[in-house]
């Protein structure tokens, strides 16, 4: 008897068609991000943050529980509902653990907050520069404004656990008692208004001023940038370092400043608007050295704008803002008044 099959040189296996294995090798893909990521992270982000990068950079790779990455998107998980609670994010590890057949973390949300806590610096950072460069090849000409990508800088404050090495690094504020009072740490932050992303952030003692945070981040602005900040940042020498980096800047007038400007000064560009030349301050010790101040130009060519506004409360208010963009007839006033405000 002949045992030849009846097709000879047909296949045994009867093959889908193209978009059906398509379809069979994503289900795959997407079975095996869940299976490293609570909560399905892994395949929202795996444009991003691709699964065999983050394994790669993972310093933690035998700890399963609470190795960096299942504590990375625990943690996200939690800012992503709004700050939730720690025993938020251990309930999703929690979850992804017995979905994974893995042992479940106890219910004492301790273990996953120390794990937080040992996330390394450079880990952190890695994942912040290669998500910062997927927004950047983002920016299109709609997150423009004239052709600049516009920048923020701004600075607040936080409250820290009373330890002796949080007072000794970010002492507590001198009008409080010893004793009764947090330390309190300054923070400055570079925000990147074309995509949203945070582009560098530093910290400092309280009484540290914005500025001086501020002009820790300088090396992140460039040509074709322009900063938008408020009027604490607005000082000679910040406004000259901003140009030396070849990046444009607006900003609120000082105060101080607004009230001692001779409007009848400089050259007139319109009703409310000026071009002044102003002469670098005399030298002085406190927070810049010989060195820094004789690097610094000796006058400075700003326009000064000056329009009325409505507060939130609906009073009329006078606002004066200082730019490095002199040309009048290509950057409106209006208009960069509106950028700053917005």
């Amino acid at each position: 008897m002949n045992n030849n099959p009846l097709l000879t040189n047909f296949p045994h296996t009867v093959f889908a068609t193209a978009a059906r294995r398509s379809q069979a090798d994503i289900r795959r893909a997407r079975q095996q991000l869940l299976a490293k990521s609570p909560s399905g992270l892994g395949v929202l982000f795996e444009d991003v943050l691709p699964s065999d990068w983050l394994t790669k950079i993972d310093p933690t790779k035998r700890q399963r529980q609470f190795g960096h990455i299942p504590t990375l998107w625990a943690w996200t998980c939690q800012i992503f509902e709004r700050n939730e609670s720690c025993s938020r994010g251990l309930a999703h590890l929690q979850s992804w653990a017995a979905s994974e057949g893995l042992p479940v973390p106890a219910g004492d949300s301790g273990a996953y907050c120390r794990a937080r806590m040992r996330l390394k610096d450079d880990f952190i950072e890695a994942l912040s520069q290669r998500t910062l460069a997927a927004m950047d090849v983002a920016i299109d000409e709609e997150n423009r404004w004239q052709g600049f990508e516009l920048k923020a800088i701004d600075g607040s404050s936080v409250k820290l656990m009373d330890t002796p090495e949080n007072q000794e690094q970010y002492p507590q504020p001198s009008v409080q008692k010893e004793g009764c009072g947090f330390p309190v740490m300054s923070v400055s932050a570079l925000l990147n208004l074309s995509h949203g992303g945070i582009e560098h952030f530093v910290t400092g003692p309280l009484k540290e001023q914005d500025a001086s945070l501020a002009r820790q981040s300088l090396e992140h602005l460039h040509e074709g940038d322009l900063l938008l900040a408020d009027r604490a940042y607005s000082s000679f020498r910040l406004i000259s370092e901003i140009r030396k980096q070849g990046a444009h800047c607006v900003m609120r007038l000082n105060s101080r400043r607004d009230e001692a400007l001779d409007w009848q000064k400089g050259k007139r560009v319109g009703r409310h608007e000026r071009v002044l030349t102003l002469s670098r301050p005399a030298f002085s010790r406190t927070g810049i050295t010989g060195e820094q101040w004789e690097d610094l130009p000796e006058e400075l060519t700003v326009r000064i704008i000056r329009m009325n506004y409505e507060d939130r409360a609906g009073k009329k208010k006078r606002m004066t803002i200082v730019t490095t963009l002199i040309d009048s007839s290509k950057y409106d006033g209006m208009e960069l008044h509106s950028a700053l405000g917005n």
